[in-house]
């Protein structure tokens, strides 16, 4: 499986984003510079940054010689929110990296600890908004109500109300967690915000200036911004306007853009008016932001690359996939757009690849298009799908189940994209009754016996002449008849007439003769389980079921037509019936007992039933009018009696003992 987690190894070919940010962080003219990496949720954002934060840190300096090097300083908001001032946690944390950057120069580590001493006294109290009323304050809703995009990704949807609410209720924390003044505050501590302020931002500029020989240039990179609320968002660009006055320093965010936006709105309700429907936190990110580099979403191509390569990561060691990458890398610079990695390239690179790995990199050819080109286009939900995959695979295989790589793919896929349709299915699977499931191979048949223009993906390709024309096998010559197509229920023909249905049939494997049952095992989560209670029944047999269990005339009246009924609706009806019994022992013991009378044809199911029926959960109170029924003539019903005359139940043995008086009266 894969982590999450950003990583250093680059296997999205963002070379060139790469190469932008670390050009122009390097570049003394531009200093200081805040820089923006933006970018959708799980789109790589990250993993630039930290990839760029260990090529500047390992970069000595192009203009001092090897003596300056870049101090580079990784920051969450994230983790510091609701537990300490997020704006002097920022430049504590850059203190810190600074004072380990330079250990030998004594005056500076001196001013770097007055500096940590003047930061503190920056810290209001910490602001901890309870993020469990966030849903109770309906009251910012309308704060972006008119920023939302209909087509944007429901989940960031969400969260950007959520970000919008939760600005409300930090405005409310304010004034309840506003300190009240000190007795003896007086004038000083009117002239402290702005003098202190002033002081550090000169001070550490005077700092900067001192480490010239030794720093080229402090950079801070800023994750999680889009992660925080509003307050936090706020705070966090605070801290930057106190430090970006500093020579060499730059400040690099990754962010959402529309997330962050969103925050600073929520924070300064104030400043939105009517004309303004989208408030001001564009033109503060506008106005923040000096250079922008913004992470595009994979292409198709980008995206089964970069899939083929978590597989080939998955299977390979560390030297034959050091080489594969070093291949991709290559073939980047002039073919990105294209898939540069896949069966082939392990044959061109003379790697032996894995039996597993083939087999992946096989499923994933006719996935990987379908996913990328639908709802996951970006690194983390690809990585997520395979995650996913693998769980199921690796869970299962703990039970002793084998899960088929390509089945499972093709399933989550309607899943993932089509999840009606897959419910559709697994409806019709419980259903069935059985190993495979008829509806889908009714489905198969229709979309691949449309005309004879229609392929089977899974048949051998017609052979060719040398001139490399196809060249029909001599019984297809003859212009061929349509196979004969069965009868398909109507709702099956609707189901497979979807244009994204017949796309997904064709892909391979095909399904119709497979059992799938293991496979929805681990959908459960998702799946309605409505169709399950009474769904293995046909409609006639849920009707007689019900009968039987309903009053006394209908009950009867069911009896009366299961003497005459099909044996598959028979069996059927009081399978179930049994099952009822183990459940709702006292709605189905009537119905039970009067079916034994009835149905000798039943009698060994509903016998075991009894049988399995704990005696503390035996109606006592239906005993005696009931039980009578059972048939005299079977030994079972005597071994039944006495178990339930023996149990430590008064009651019980009380019916027990009538009934037999009844019998022994006849």
């Amino acid at each position: 499986m894969w982590s999450d987690n950003e990583t250093d190894v680059d296997l999205l070919g963002f070379e060139f984003l790469l190469d932008s940010l670390l050009v122009v962080l390097s570049e003394p003219k531009l200093l200081p510079l805040t820089v923006g990496v933006l970018g959708d949720w799980g789109s790589g954002k990250s993993s630039l940054m930290k990839q760029a934060c260990a090529e500047l840190a390992a970069d000595p300096g192009q203009d001092a010689g090897e003596k300056r090097r870049y101090v580079c300083v990784p920051f969450s908001p994230w983790r510091y929110e609701d537990y300490e001032d997020v704006k002097v946690s920022l430049m504590s944390t850059v203190l810190s990296q600074l004072a380990a950057a330079v250990p030998e120069q004594e005056e500076e580590q001196e001013e770097i600890g007055r500096l940590r001493a003047l930061a503190r006294k920056l810290r209001r109290p910490a602001r901890r908004v309870a993020r469990g009323g966030i849903g109770l304050i309906p009251g910012s809703v309308p704060l972006v109500a008119g920023t939302l995009d209909p087509s944007m990704d429901p989940q960031v949807l969400q969260l950007m109300q959520q970000a919008a609410q939760a600005g409300a209720a930090a405005a409310a924390q304010r004034l309840e967690d506003s300190p009240a003044p000190a007795a003896n505050a007086g004038a000083a501590a009117a002239a402290e915000p702005i003098t202190e302020v002033d002081d550090f931002r000169d001070r550490f500029a005077a700092l900067m200036e001192a480490l010239e020989d030794e720093v080229a240039a402090v950079v801070v990179f800023i994750d999680d911004l889009d992660r925080c609320l509003p307050e936090t968002v706020v705070d966090t660009f605070e801290a930057i306007r106190l430090l970006l006055g500093a020579p060499r320093t730059a400040f690099v965010l990754a962010a959402h853009p529309q997330i962050v936006a969103v925050a600073i709105d929520a924070r300064y309700p104030e400043l939105r008016d009517d004309q303004r429907a989208s408030g001001i936190g564009a033109q503060y990110l506008e106005k923040m932001l000096q250079q922008k580099i913004t992470v595009p979403a994979l292409a198709i191509p980008e995206a089964v690359t970069y899939v083929n390569l978590l597989l080939a990561e998955l299977h390979l060691g560390d030297d034959e996939f050091g080489a594969v990458r070093e291949h991709v890398v290559a073939q980047r610079a002039t073919n990105m757009l294209e898939v540069i990695f896949d069966l082939g390239t392990l044959a061109d690179l003379k790697i032996d690849a894995p039996p597993e790995l083939v087999t992946d990199l096989q499923w994933a050819a006719q996935i990987a298009p379908v996913l990328a080109g639908g709802s996951r286009r970006n690194p983390r939900q690809l990585k997520q799908f395979l995650n996913t995959l693998q769980l199921r695979r690796l869970s299962a295989g703990r039970r002793k189940v084998s899960l088929d790589a390509s089945i499972l793919a093709k399933l989550m896929l309607l899943e993932d994209q089509q999840f009606p349709q897959f419910q559709q299915l697994f409806d019709w699977q419980v259903t069935a009754r059985g190993a495979s499931c008829p509806q889908l191979a009714a489905a198969e048949q229709l979309v691949f016996s449309e005309g004879d223009n229609d392929s089977d993906p899974q048949q051998d390709p017609p052979a060719t002449d040398p001139s490399g024309a196809a060249e029909a096998p001599a019984k297809a010559r003859k212009k061929a008849k349509p196979a004969a197509v069965k009868p398909v229920d109507e709702t099956v023909r609707q189901w497979a007439d979807k244009p994204e249905i017949q796309a997904w049939l064709q892909l391979p494997p095909r399904l119709g003769a497979v059992d799938l049952r293991p496979y929805f095992t681990y959908s459960r989560d998702r799946l309605s389980l409505d169709v399950v209670t009474l769904g293995r029944l046909s409609g006639r047999q849920q009707r007689l079921l019900q009968h039987l269990l309903g009053a006394t005339g209908l009950r009867r009246a069911a009896l009366e037509k299961l003497k005459t009924a099909p044996q598959a609706d028979h069996d059927a009806v009081i399978e179930a019936l049994a099952r009822e019994l183990l459940t709702t022992p006292e709605k189905a013991f009537t119905a039970v007992c009067e079916a034994m009378e009835k149905l000798p044809g039943s009698r060994d199911a509903l016998f075991a039933a009894l049988g399995r029926l704990p005696v503390t959960a035996v109606p006592a109170q239906q005993v005696a009018t009931v039980a009578a029924r059972l048939p005299a003539d079977d030994p079972r019903t005597d071994a039944l009696l006495t178990s339930w005359h023996n149990a430590d139940r008064a009651d019980l043995t009380g019916m027990v003992a009538l009934v037999r008086k009844a019998r022994a009266s006849r």
